[in-house]
C-alpha cells in the first residue's frame, strides 16, 4: 500500500461539513443529475456542482454507489462523496509532495491536482460489479 501527498491537508480542509447523504457505499448524492447506462447492471450519474466541478457516481443495480470520480477547479465535498470511507482518507499519513494514493482492501483512492485543477477517483473494491475495471471508468 502506497500513500503519498502533501495534498492530504488541503483535501481535508476542503472537506468541511458533509452532506446528509453519502455517495460511496450508499445512495447517490441528492439533487439533479444526468443518468446514463454504464454497462450491464450499473449506471452513471453525473452532476455539475455550483463550483464548476463535475462529479460522476457509478451506481450498481442495487442502487449503491460503488465508485466516484471528480474533476474541476475545486475539490468536491469529499466527506459527502466518500461517506464512511472518508475516515480512511482522514487517517492516511502524508509523505511529501505529489498525488495521494490509498490502496486498501476497503477503499482505493487516487487524487491529484492543485489550485484550479483537481481530479480524482475512488472505489470500493468489494462493490465493483463483475467485469468492471474501476481504473477504466469514464
Amino acid at each position: 500500500m502506497r500513500r503519498t501527498g502533501a495534498v492530504l491537508p488541503a483535501l481535508l480542509l476542503a472537506c468541511g461539513g458533509g452532506m446528509a447523504h453519502a455517495a460511496l457505499g450508499g445512495a447517490p448524492l441528492p439533487g439533479p443529475a444526468q443518468a446514463a447506462p454504464g454497462g450491464p447492471g450499473w449506471q452513471v450519474q453525473q452532476r455539475q456542482l455550483a463550483t464548476g466541478t463535475t462529479v460522476r457516481e457509478y451506481v450498481g443495480s442495487d442502487g449503491t454507489v460503488f465508485a466516484v470520480r471528480w474533476s474541476g477547479p475545486f475539490l468536491p465535498d469529499l466527506q459527502a462523496l466518500l461517506g464512511p470511507s472518508f475516515e480512511t482518507l482522514r487517517r492516511a499519513p502524508t509523505r511529501g509532495p505529489g498525488a495521494l494514493v490509498i490502496r486498501e482492501p476497503g477503499l482505493v483512492l487516487l487524487s491529484a491536482g492543485g489550485m484550479g485543477r483537481f481530479e480524482g477517483r475512488a472505489w470500493l473494491p468489494a462493490r465493483v460489479p463483475a467485469g468492471v475495471d474501476p481504473e477504466q471508468l469514464p
